[in-house]
């Protein structure tokens, strides 16, 4: 998939194949799911815009959690609903140790049937190293959802399944 691509799909859930995709990282860098195939288990976290006071919360937690998340064979890529210049602010302002996709068209979010009425919603999607999650959290209109102390945990029950 490329950004460009914004067919409409279902969001997917435990048991689903994630749509692997390359999309442009927030320092201009191409960043490609497939690349981490066989080598890492995923945090696919996708949020609202850069000023989402909730999901910038998500992503300062899912930071302090990225060393338990590495010792459990895993990485995180944030998918932010932005610019690439503004998500590379955010990651720099947020100090986030894990890469950032810009998503200003919505192309990723929708592939992963992330976008309601325009809007992009915010979820998370952890997979195991084949790329099959094995929990899909959807933020609700309070923002709740999996919490970031949450994702090592899931990625450490990922690994001893695989």
């Amino acid at each position: 998939m490329t950004t460009t691509d914004t067919k409409r799909h279902v969001i997917p859930g435990r048991g689903d194949q994630i749509d692997y995709f390359t999309a442009t990282g927030s320092d201009g860098e191409p960043i490609r799911t497939r690349d981490y195939y066989m080598r890492r288990n995923l945090a696919l976290v996708f949020t609202h815009g850069p000023d989402c006071a909730a999901c910038r919360d998500l992503l300062r937690g899912l930071a302090r959690q990225y060393a338990a998340t590495r010792a459990e064979d895993g990485q995180v890529i944030a998918v932010v609903a932005t610019e690439p210049a503004a998500a590379e602010a955010l990651r720099h302002d947020l100090d986030l140790p894990f890469p950032v996709v810009a998503d200003a068209d919505l192309a990723v979010h929708a592939r992963f049937g992330l976008v309601e009425d325009g809007a992009p919603l915010a979820a998370i999607f952890v997979t195991d190293r084949y790329g099959t999650i094995y929990d899909a959290s959807v933020a609700d209109a309070t923002h709740q959802m999996m919490a970031p102390e949450e994702v090592p945990g899931w990625l450490e029950f990922v690994a001893c399944e695989c």
